[in-house]
């Protein structure tokens, strides 16, 4: 059985629904309650999934990991590389840009200058919503007509928005309307739940 490393309502909740989704059974850790953890993953982050004496790092492999040894095949070749595209979208752009903002937040001493910098990290993510809000202009999901890991993730992110009340982060009318879907599924649903963790959409979304 697996062990998946997480601290809730992070992007290793994504995993957890991914792994609903699979209909894959998994305990389910949380990353405080387990022993001398950095000696096993350096970074201190999660999400981590062993599988044996396998302990793989790292959201984007790790996906791509399930994916493989699970034999989730894709339907043609522009269809993986769609998903591949938008996958390391998330995980190079989008939750980059959200970490730049948790990083000033708790390391950096109130004052004027933080809030401004603050202001402009959030301008610069909601750039990056705009780019995704267009996509789905024309589409359900982020890939095309299925859902995908990658949804449910880009709701986890626009939840982390509740961390900064004092900003506006506009995500768009169709962003909403993917999370409002994504929310309800039974697998996102269960994973919170069980992690328990809460989603609520930002106010200043």
């Amino acid at each position: 059985m697996y062990k998946l490393v997480t601290l809730p309502g992070t992007c290793s909740t994504g995993i957890h629904v991914l792994l609903n989704i699979l209909g894959i059974k998994a305990e389910v850790i949380h990353r405080d309650e387990v022993p001398n953890y950095q000696q096993k993953v350096p970074t201190n982050q999660v999400p981590a999934l062993l599988d044996g004496d396998l302990v793989l790092t790292e959201g984007a492999a790790i996906i791509l990991y399930l994916l493989d040894k699970h034999q989730v095949t894709f339907s043609n070749e522009q269809e993986k590389t769609t998903f591949n595209q938008w996958l390391m979208f998330n995980y190079a752009t989008l939750h980059p840009a959200y970490s730049k903002l948790f990083t000033t937040a708790f390391v950096m001493a109130d004052s004027e200058e933080k809030t401004i910098y603050l202001q402009q990290l959030g301008d610069s993510v909601a750039e990056l919503w705009k780019i995704i809000d267009s996509r789905l202009a024309h589409q359900p999901y982020i890939t095309g007509n299925n859902v995908t890991v990658m949804d449910y993730l880009l709701a986890i992110y626009v939840n982390w928005g509740n961390y900064f009340p004092q900003l506006t982060i506009p995500v768009g009318d169709n962003v909403k309307r993917l999370v409002a879907d994504v929310t309800q599924h039974k697998a996102f649903v269960d994973a919170f739940d069980n992690e328990g963790a809460t989603f609520s959409l930002p106010q200043g979304a």
